[in-house]
């Protein structure tokens, strides 16, 4: 894990989305060519309880205070 963590630059996906953009742990898997379950651990491991996961149409990811 700790390979791939280091390639993929996470700390630009706050402010990605309070800029209005849709991020969706699929999307973002493809961008960084990773596989969206391990995506969505690496992303629980750096931002814990300040992320969500939304399912639906509207759904994606939301980062908290």
């Amino acid at each position: 894990m700790t390979t791939t963590s280091t390639s993929i630059d996470l700390s630009s996906l706050p402010a990605r989305a309070a800029s209005g953009e849709r991020l969706t742990v699929k999307h973002l898997a493809r961008e960084y060519k990773v596989k969206a379950p391990e995506l969505k651990r690496i992303i629980v491991a750096v931002y814990g309880a300040r992320v969500q996961f939304k399912r639906g149409r509207t759904g994606g990811i939301v980062f908290t205070k």
